[in-house]
Order: C-alpha cells, then structure tokens, then sequence
C-alpha cells in the first residue's frame, strides 16, 4: 500500500490540471446540494429550537366555534398544567376616521398569555397594561397600510379600540394558527365581548395553550386525552409539529431543490468521466510500462482508483465548504419570509448527504474508463496510446458502475420525504439522460451516412459531428438537461401566474365576503346589490368540520395517497347546494335532483376519490359541530381549483345540514376600480363579515410563487454552468485533432472564412438540437407537474420555451468557438515541421 500510495502521489503531482474540469464539476454540484442541505437543516433546527415559543407551550388544543370545556380545564389542571386561551379569527379591521379597512388576524389574549417568551413591541413587554381599556396592538405594515399611529382609533367589529403599540415579536405565530393572510391585530379577551363578533356560526377558533410541568412525557399525555375524551372534535397539536406547516413546505422545497442540484451534479459526472477518461489516456503509456515490469493489474487499479478518490475527496469537500457559507449568507433573507430568526449552523446529515453524492458520482462515472485502461494488454496500451480508450471493461467494472449507479438512486429516494416524487424525479432524469444521448448518436450515425457535400463548410461540420471522440452526444446532455429544466420552470411557472390572472374565467370574482351570519343575509344582499359596480354575486352555505372516517375506517387508515393528505390536516369546509357547482364536471355518478330530500349524498372532488380510493356508493363520515354524519358518495367530479370561484371537495345534497347553525359565503363580480368603496361601504355596515380581494391574494400568491421559480432558476443555472464546464472539456479533449485538420486544410489551401462557416454550423446544429430537444422535454415534464402532481389546466407558452431554445443555441455557438476558434489562427509551419 505504501508503494502504490507513492506511484499514486507522484504520477498525480505533475498531472493535476487535467482534473481541473472534475474539481469545478465537483465544486458546483456538491456546493448547489450543500447550501440546499445546510439551509434546510438550519431552518428546520431553529424550528425545533423555538417550538415551546413557536407553539406557546408544549400543547395547543384547537376547537372551532367553541371554547374549551370546564371538565377538559379541570383534567390538564390536575396534571399540573397552566393554561391560557387565545381566540382567533379573521375580521376587517378599520381606521375609525378614513372608514379604510384591511383584512386582519385577529387574536384575542387572556391577563396570562403568553406561557412562553413574551410579547414586544415599540412600546416596550408589558403587554396586558397596553391592551387594558380597549388598547390593540397591531402588527408594523398597519401604519403605512391603513395610515396608523399611536394614539388613532380603529374599529374591530362594533367596538373601537385606541393603537398602544406595534408588535415586534409575538409568540405562538406559527403554533396553532389557522391563519396567515394578513397583519396581526391583538386585543385583551376582557374586551372581545363588546366587538360583536362572537356569532353563531362565525369561524372563531378558540386554542387553549398549556404549559406542563419539566419532565412531563406529551406523548402519554396525549394517550390519555385520546382516552379519557375518546369523542372530542378537537385538534391538538405538541412542540414537535409546532410550525408543520412550514416544516412541510420547507421539507417540500428543498428535497426539490436537492435534486434539481442532483441534476447538476449529474451533467457534471459526464465532467467527471471525461476528465478522468483524459488522464487516463494521457497515461497509457505508463500503464503499458507499469505491466511490463510486472506491475498487476489490481495493482494499476489501486494506484489510479487512489487518484480518482482524492481528487473526488477534494472536489467534495471544496464543494460542502462552498456550500456551507451559503446558509450565513442567506440567513437574514431567510428570517425574513419567516415568523422566527433562522439560525445558520453546520449538521451532520446537510454535510454527509453531499458528501455521499461526490463520492457516489465520481466513481460511477469514473469506473468505466478506469476498467478500460487497466484491462488492456501492453501491446494494446502502446498501440492505443496515439488515439482513445475503446471497448467493454472487465465485468467487475460493469457491475461496479450499475451497481454505483443504483446506489445513488437509493441514495435519493432514502434522503427524500416524498418517495413518491424522488421516483418521479430519478425516472425523468433518466429517460431525459437516455433521450438525449439517442438523439446524439442519430446526429453522429445521420452526419456519418450522410451524402457527401460540395461544399467544404458542411462537409467539415458533418466529419466534425461523427469523428471518433466527437461530442455530439456530450454536448446534447451537457445543455440539455439544463435548458429542460429552465424550460419547465418557466412553463410551470407562466401557467400559475396565466392560471390565476389572464386566464381567469369571466364569472371570477373581485371579493370574497366570509362569515355572512344568517339572519345577516337579506341585509347584505341588498346593500350589494345597491352598489352600482355589483354585476354578479352569488351566496353559499358554509359549515366547518372534518372528515372522520372513510368506508368505515378511521380517516387517517383509510387514506391511500399521502399526497392528498391536506384533506385532513385542518378543518374543511362543507356546503349543500342542489346544483352543480360552477366549472365542475361529473366523471362518475349522476348528479342529485332539485329539491332532494332522501337519505344523505355527498359529491366528491378528485383528490378524495384519489386520496381515499372511493368510488360512487361508498360511505363517507364527517364530523360538523360535533356530530358525525353519514353519507353516501353519489358522484365525483372534477374541479378546476384556480377559476377563484367558490368550490368544496364534499358538497351535500340538500336535506341534511339546512338545520345545522352556519353562517355563509359570497362571491361578488365588480367594477375594479370601484372595489376600495365598496370594501368601505360594506365593512362599515357589517363589521364582523371577512372580505377578501382577489387583487391582493393575486399578488400574494405571485410574490411567493416568483420567490420560489427564482430559487429554482438559480439552481437550474448552476446545472447549466456545470454543463458549460463539461461541454468545455469535451470540446477541448477534441482541440488536438481540429487543430491537425485545420492545418492540413490551409495546406490545401481552404480558406479561414470557409473554416470558420463548418464550425459555426456544426455548433448550431448542436445548439439547435440541444435547444429543440429542451423545449420538447421541459414542456412534458412542466405538463406532467401540472397535470399530474397540482391537477391543474396547462397551457403551452411558446414565450418562455423558445427563448430557452435560442439561448441554448447561442451559448453552444459561443462556447464552441471559444474552445475551438482559436485553432484557426494556428499557423500551419510549426506543425508540419513537428511531422
């Protein structure tokens, strides 16, 4: 060992630049997966740090419409616990003397909140003598938002209240929260009374944070509420879910980008492999020399494997520093999208997740050549020392690259959350892979077996496409898989943004109106209908619940596809209506008749059916204000969820909740540049209704779908980076030879413009190639997302597609030239002497 160690160190000392192109790759993959690993565990670290804050305690109990009973305080009392409830809801809050309002979340705090940490603001901590006597505090935006300073009165229901402060930190934000659409207003529970929002039927939410004792076990704990309260409708939640949702979101994100950097990772292992394949061929001779002395060949094996495996390690470990220093500089912009400080720190799986990835890839796409060289004669490695590496290595090799190959497929799906979308992911990136290199040997077999041309530009592009070592294929993946990915993005991307503004269907609505009470109604419909702008409104019955069981399973057993698994994590809404919901389609069953008065029927979207794998006929349970009820599914039907008109995944046929307290919906079509007065008008009369501008949720929604397409871009760009440096290699490896045509050329006297012409048709039909391959499978997989995983409409952009295809094909001409061009200035004496 120590010999071969010596040889290792010594033939690598004078040959480190041929391994330039492996380190960049190495560095560039491996630093895209480290800052995505790195960023995500500190996110998620800094969550579980603040989850008692995050939470408010160690338990939340939710319930809507009510508050917690007597007999449940009195149980968590006798264990210990100290408790204090909060109460939440979404209203529209107003400045008293302009009458502009916003929507705003609301929470009502008792003389003891918060258990945990402690609430500040720009008027200091204590917070129960700044909500005493009608005080509010309201979250920082409101004061260019609604013009507010200290001291200005706003209106909160039917009550007004006197601004004491603006909130700069405020526990349990995340916890139990069911709302996150707009800036916090807090008031004292003393004063919830007199706003006159607590109606029947309103979605009020009541959480009950509790605080145990050190060394509690929640998890018993939570055995025996289960037990002792076996039919409770509420939800709890503990410190380890404390923000679930973002945790989910961010688990969702990274394991996306994780393996859109895997896919850079994977363009930069054809790097790997010709760097290697290079410095193996440069040293072939040594090789023949090595086994004619009597060298063995596992002997030659360990000393070029010990190569591979250090300039592996050190591409790596370049690559993890790289990436470690991304999540200090992210940390801030991070913080700020979040409702907690994000703390950067080093883990062990964000490093040992990318390391695996280096070493994984460099020696599957290592292994090949590496067999070749070794498994040669020396008689054949003198011989093939003037031209390539050629032929199937020994079996060992083989199976070593399959089986290098499968591990890292493994490697994959075990650090993905979601097996299913990693299976996705490895398929299309490997039939994207195998499409890519076919259509490359077609272009080498078509330029081969193509008619000899007259003219010497096409004649030299064609030899140049199928010469031996060409980088047809090579150049084909090295852009491809990029440009696929920028391709899709866009095209998902344009189809959200088209989706949910251009595109939206002519009955889409300006408002959504909420908590419409009954007795409201005929008030409301006529005060809209008195508003000059109102084209169109329509109202819906809407009561809140859950689902309990499916075909006579616990709903949480009984679900099939964890995809569709939102379907249980909140309360849904539930509505009867006895017509077919706008842009809703029945594709099984038949749809219920007017004034129907048997037995309960439910109309099922899509995602139940496909979350549960019910069919018409079968039983669905839900549980609305504390009764279960039963029905039959009479019908699925799809929905399309992004025409912004009002949709419920259970519709009930009427007969069954009429009687049941809610409160209702309305969607309201307008004139836009009136919406501000009729928000005005409206929230002045009915204070305690929710409104909603579809405007501002557009807007919301296009904010955080461009945060997350330019973090994908960016990752996408590094994959096309990589593929440049790979394409760079492969085009250099090719120089030697150009450089001996063009010379051999100019002696025959052809010209350098016509020179000039083949290069820049050989590298536009590379480009043009690359381009269209691109645009055809980034528009199928941006397809296969829409369609697929968010069943959504897709339309196809040209916009976005065919500019992708431009750039590849000017990037390929610029690269090409740059790493080819310079042979045309060669002058042809020094060469022809060296013959």
């Amino acid at each position: 060992m120590k010999l071969i160690l010596r040889y290792a160190l010594m033939d690598l000392r004078g040959s480190l630049s041929s391994f330039r192109i492996v380190l960049l790759c190495l560095i560039l993959g491996i630093g895209s997966i480290a800052a995505v690993q790195l960023t995500s565990q500190s996110v998620l670290a800094s969550i579980d740090e603040n989850a008692r804050s995050l939470l408010g305690g160690d338990l939340v109990i939710r319930n809507i419409y009510a508050p917690a009973s007597p007999e449940l305080k009195a149980w968590l009392t006798q264990r210990g616990g100290r408790m204090t409830e909060t109460v939440e809801s979404r209203v529209m809050l107003a400045n008293a003397l302009t009458d502009d309002n916003i929507l705003s979340e609301f929470k009502a705090v008792a003389p003891e909140y918060p258990l945990v940490d402690q609430i500040t603001t720009d008027q200091g901590s204590d917070a129960r003598t700044l909500l005493a006597d009608n005080g509010i505090l309201l979250d920082p935006s409101l004061q260019d938002r609604l013009g507010l300073k200290l001291g200005d009165q706003v209106r909160l229901g039917t009550a007004l209240f006197t601004v004491r402060g603006f909130i700069l930190n405020e526990p349990d934000q995340v916890g139990a929260s069911r709302f996150g659409i707009g800036p916090r207003s807090m008031i004292s529970t003393n004063d919830l009374e007199e706003t006159g929002l607590l109606l029947p039927g309103s979605m009020i939410y009541y959480n009950l944070r509790i605080l145990m004792p050190d060394g509690t076990d929640i998890d018993a704990l939570q055995e025996d509420l289960d037990r002792d309260f076996p039919d409770a409708t509420w939800r709890v939640s503990d410190a380890g879910n404390a923000a679930s949702s973002v945790s989910r979101f961010i688990d969702r994100l990274m394991m996306f980008l994780t393996l859109t950097g895997l896919s850079a990772l994977l363009i930069g292992g054809l790097g790997i492999g010709n760097g290697t394949r290079a410095h193996l061929e440069s040293r072939l001779k040594t090789i023949a020399i090595l086994k004619t002395l009597g060298a063995s060949r596992q002997m030659i094996a360990s000393i070029y494997l010990l190569q591979i495996l250090l300039i592996a390690l050190t591409g790596t470990l370049l690559g993890i520093l790289v990436g470690a220093i991304f999540p200090f500089l992210s940390a801030p912009l991070v913080s700020e999208m979040l409702p907690f400080a994000v703390e950067p720190r080093i883990t062990l799986q964000g490093i040992a997740v990318p390391f695996l990835y280096g070493l994984l890839v460099s020696l599957a796409f290592t292994a090949w050549p590496l067999g070749q060289a070794v498994g040669a004669s020396p008689l054949e490695l003198f011989r093939v020392a003037v031209t390539s590496l050629s032929g199937k290595p020994a079996k060992i090799y083989q199976h070593a690259t399959i089986l290098l190959i499968a591990l890292l497929a493994g490697l994959a799906l075990a650090t993905s959350r979601d097996t299913n979308f990693a299976m996705w992911f490895i398929n299309g990136a490997v039939t994207s892979l195998a499409v890519l290199w076919i259509i490359g040997w077609i272009m080498t077999v078509c330029a081969r077996r193509a008619p000899s041309s007259t003219n010497p530009a096409l004649r030299l592009a064609l030899r140049n496409l199928h010469r031996p070592g060409n980088a047809t294929s090579q150049t084909l993946i090295s852009l491809g898989l990029g440009l696929t990915m920028i391709v899709a993005v866009s095209l998902i991307e344009t189809n959200l943004r088209q989706g949910i503004t251009d595109n939206l269907p002519q009955d889409a609505p300006s408002f959504f109106f909420m908590d419409i009470q009954s007795e409201q109604k005929p008030g409301f419909e006529a005060l809209l209908a008195a508003q000059p702008s109102v084209t169109t409104m329509k109202f819906t019955a809407n009561l809140r619940g859950r689902i309990v069981s499916v075909k006579g399973m616990p709903a949480a057993e009984a679900l099939v596809d964890q995809s569709e698994s939102w379907l249980l994590h909140n309360d849904r809404g539930f509505t009867y209506t006895d017509e077919l919901p706008a842009h809703s389609e029945i594709t099984s069953g038949e749809w219920w008749p007017a004034n129907y008065k048997g037995s309960p029927l439910v109309s099922v979207v899509e995602d139940v059916e496909r979350g549960f794998g019910v069919k018409v006929g079968d039983e669905i349970t839900v549980n609305i204000l504390g009764r279960d009820i039963t029905a039959k599914i009479a019908n699925v039907r799809t929905v399309n969820w992004m025409n912004m008109t009002i949709n419920y995944a259970i519709t009930f046929a009427p007969g069954t909740l009429e009687s049941a307290p809610h409160s209702w919906l309305a969607t309201v079509v307008a004139d836009p540049a009136k919406e501000t007065e009729i928000q005005r008008n409206l929230g002045r009369e009915y204070p305690n209704v929710t409104m909603i501008r579809v405007t501002e949720s557009i807007k919301a929604a296009g904010d955080v779908l461009g945060k997350i397409a330019t973090a994908v871009r960016v990752t996408a760009i590094v994959a096309i980076t990589t593929g440049i440096l790979v394409l760079s290699g492969s085009l250099a490896a090719t120089r030697t030879q150009r450089l001996y045509d063009v010379v051999i050329l100019k002696v025959l006297g052809i010209r350098n413009r016509t020179l000039l012409q083949g290069f820049l048709l050989e590298f536009g039909a590379l480009g043009l190639v690359a381009g269209a391959l691109s645009l055809l499978l980034g528009t199928v997989i941006s397809w296969g997302v829409m369609t697929g995983i968010m069943n959504l409409g897709w339309i196809f952009y040209p916009g976005p597609a065919i500019l992708t295809c431009i750039i590849g094909v000017i990037l390929t001409m610029i690269i090409g030239w740059a790493i080819t061009g310079r042979t045309l200035a060669a002058p042809a004496a020094p060469h022809l002497r060296n013959e």
